[in-house]
């Protein structure tokens, strides 16, 4: 019997795995559709910036014929979903490189620093917001309400450039910008991408410590902005469960007030994990602008020099990337709701 359920249960995640696997198609579907076209209306042909200034028109049509925008548009989208297709996200204009090969040196990095702001803001996070709920209307609830309340009101940008200053060019304890290394330290082999994830498969305690020295003031800049929202859904969820039907049964058994948070804490995940991966395409997002203050060189940074290149395949090759992990995130986001709420239908 015991066979037969965990049979019947493996057979229930892969046909819900499948089923979200499958309404992703529309979707990438939509965001290669979107990209192309808004790629298109929000940056000139950039034969003209390939040829320069002084170029003559037949060296522009030569150009022009050369990338590709000299035919029509609609060809120009036929050819690109053949691409995507066949896994092909076209040549840099600029770099001269496949895209997919610029964006496997460069994402490593932007994904170390949004996955592990991720997991820091989502601790935090769950920590604040249910240490508010805990001690509602009192003294550390209204801090923390405060708290994330201003936090979301402070660009993330600004806040790099902020804290840049203080501790990099008044006080002198914090890197410079200049990307996962700094400049004349011992970087480690280069195999993922991920300066402090290579240093640390390869055991090189120097270059760990190199990468973890450049990656504290980016990191703390992202987890400062990104905690206040997680905060104030925590502390609303966890309010809410405590003045369900459950726990309040619970309380009137005399069940510990440790055992009863524990209880309000885990009914709260859900919508905190919802709302994690909404966060994760925010966190990509905002990746760009930090990338670019700390000069961190990953995917991010790549971004926005295409845009303002008018590197259309870049620039596709960013977004739809984006897009396939956002969609993965909420694939692993659906997988655990089922995981904390086994009631839950998907």
């Amino acid at each position: 019997m015991n066979a037969e359920a965990a049979i019947m249960n493996a057979r229930q995640w892969l046909w819900l795995i499948a089923k979200r696997v499958i309404f992703t198609i529309p979707i990438l579907f939509g965001v290669a559709t979107a990209t192309f076209f808004l790629t298109r209306l929000a940056g000139g042909d950039p034969a003209y910036q390939i040829a320069g200034p002084f170029a003559t028109d037949e060296v522009i049509a030569a150009v022009q014929k050369q990338i590709g925008t000299d035919m029509p548009i609609g060809d120009q989208y036929a050819a690109f979903l053949g691409d995507i297709l066949r896994g092909d996200l076209g040549t840099s204009i600029f770099t001269d490189r496949p895209v997919i090969s610029d964006l496997a040196d460069r994402l490593p990095a932007t994904l170390t620093l949004v996955i592990l702001a991720l997991a820091f803001s989502l601790v935090f996070g769950l920590a604040l917001g249910s240490f508010a709920a805990y001690r509602r209307g009192r003294a550390g609830d209204k801090v923390v309400r405060v708290g994330s309340f201003s936090a979301l009101s402070v660009p993330d940008f600004w806040l790099g450039l902020v804290l840049l200053f203080l501790f990099f060019f008044r006080f002198g304890i914090a890197p410079g910008p200049t990307g996962q290394i700094a400049l004349g330290a011992t970087a480690p082999r280069d195999i993922t991408g991920s300066a402090i994830f290579d240093a640390a498969i390869t055991f090189d305690s120097a270059a760990f410590r190199a990468a973890l020295h450049q990656l504290w003031l980016p990191l703390m800049t992202m987890v400062f902005i990104f905690t206040a929202p997680i905060t104030r859904l925590a502390r609303s969820a966890v309010i809410e469960s405590l003045t369900s039907d459950s726990i309040l049964f619970g309380r009137a058994c005399g069940l510990p007030k440790r055992q009863l948070w524990a209880y309000a804490t885990r009914a709260a995940l859900p919508p905190v994990v919802t709302f994690v991966g909404i966060l994760f395409s925010v966190l990509l997002s905002s990746a760009v602008l930090v990338e670019a203050v700390f000069s961190w060189g990953g995917a991010a940074q790549y971004a926005v020099n295409a845009i303002r290149q008018n590197d259309f395949p870049a620039v596709q090759g960013f977004v739809m990337a984006a897009g396939v992990f956002s969609v993965a995130i909420f694939l692993v986001v659906d997988i655990l709701y089922r995981v904390i709420d086994p009631r839950v239908r998907l």
